[in-house]
């Protein structure tokens, strides 16, 4: 019975994992554009098409499939919707996150990817470390909901808070290129009882604001 109650559970979790996965992959050519200044009644698309050739500079007119903003109008909200554009090529959503850090300092516009709930709020409880290894001068790069400092993967401890990290074993995290050798990140400068605090951060679908 015991047996049959764990088989039945590992199923589960297999097919949740199965749907977020394909809930990640439909949002793959999306991008999030949070900022940009609203009207009712507007053309969603020309306005993000003029944002985008405004800034960009681009010489030629980026092609979407779908362009929206979220959620419901509100007439007195102070915050402009945020707009969801669905790319009809990833070169092209790629070329528009990757040089959104230049192309929108101090612009109060952010271009974010968009993730499913379950994927986010792993990419939550991963912030603090990002902000921390930043911190520490360490090389980071978080993908998905997959956290690489210096190219090695991290690996959260189990029951750990979100923004405490206990001192690290050996086993806690594997390498990004060879899955036997494994090494556990910690931040620097430690308190006294081995546990680094985080002052409370910006939560968003990236860690840092960009423009």
């Amino acid at each position: 019975m015991e047996k049959d109650l764990v088989s039945i559970k590992e199923a589960n979790e297999s097919l949740q994992n199965s749907v977020t996965d394909l809930k990640a992959r439909s949002m793959r050519d999306n991008l999030i554009f949070s900022g940009i200044p609203e009207e009712r009644h507007e053309d969603t698309e020309a306005v993000l098409q003029e944002f985008i050739q405004k800034k960009y500079k681009l010489d030629y007119e980026v092609p979407f499939e779908r362009v929206h903003r979220m959620g419901k109008w509100k007439e007195y909200s102070s915050h402009p919707r945020n707009i969801v554009a669905k790319f009809t090529y990833f070169k092209d959503r790629e070329l528009i996150r990757i040089r959104a850090p230049q192309k929108l300092h101090k612009s109060n516009v952010w271009v974010n990817e968009q993730f499913p709930p379950e994927i986010e709020e792993k990419r939550r409880k991963l912030y603090p470390v990002l902000r921390q290894a930043k911190k520490d001068h360490k090389k980071v790069k978080l993908v998905r909901d997959v956290l690489y400092i210096d190219g090695q993967e991290y690996i959260p401890p189990i029951g750990s808070a979100p923004r405490a990290f206990p001192t690290p074993t050996p086993a806690q995290t594997r390498s990004a290129s060879n899955q036997t050798a494994e090494r556990q990140y910690t931040p620097q400068n430690p308190t006294k009882d081995g546990r680094q605090a985080f002052k409370r951060q910006r939560q968003g679908s990236t860690p840092d604001r960009i423009g």
